[in-house]
């Protein structure tokens, strides 16, 4: 049975439908996502994240006073020991560190190295300041 040129339009205006469609639910699915993503503020220092920590164990897992007050515990002593592992491996970092930036500066032209100085200490200074206030 031979086609007309009605039904070949039909189907393409088919196909052409079908394929928006997919884009519309595909994109709503997508953005949906991002946004439920986005919407999960996540604890921008620790004693935000501390007081969202210990809520959540009240709410979700429903411990008692004296079971919070152990956990507080638990908590302290995790982050005086990892601020202890910090403390001894901050010497290998900065010296690590600083042969990179010496290791650079042997491949730069004196020109080059004034630069890269001033660059490097403005980056320094940014990286203190934010580590400043994430510390708040």
């Amino acid at each position: 049975m031979p086609r007309t040129k009605l039904s070949v339009v039909l189907y393409v205006l088919l196909v052409f439908a079908s394929g928006v469609l997919i884009g519309v639910a595909s994109h709503r699915l997508y953005d949906s996502a991002l946004t439920a993503s986005a919407n999960t503020n996540a604890p921008t220092n620790m004693t935000e994240f501390r007081k969202r920590y210990l809520a959540e164990m009240r709410e979700r897992v429903k411990v008692s006073d004296q079971q919070i007050a152990a956990v507080i515990q638990h908590l302290d002593e995790a982050k005086r020991r990892f601020d202890d592992l910090r403390s001894q491996e901050q010497p290998m970092h900065d010296r690590i560190q600083q042969e990179l930036v010496d290791q650079i500066r042997s491949e730069l032209t004196d020109s080059q190295k004034a630069a890269y100085d001033k660059w490097h200490a403005e980056r320094l200074a940014l990286q203190a300041k934010t580590q400043a206030a994430a510390k708040k």
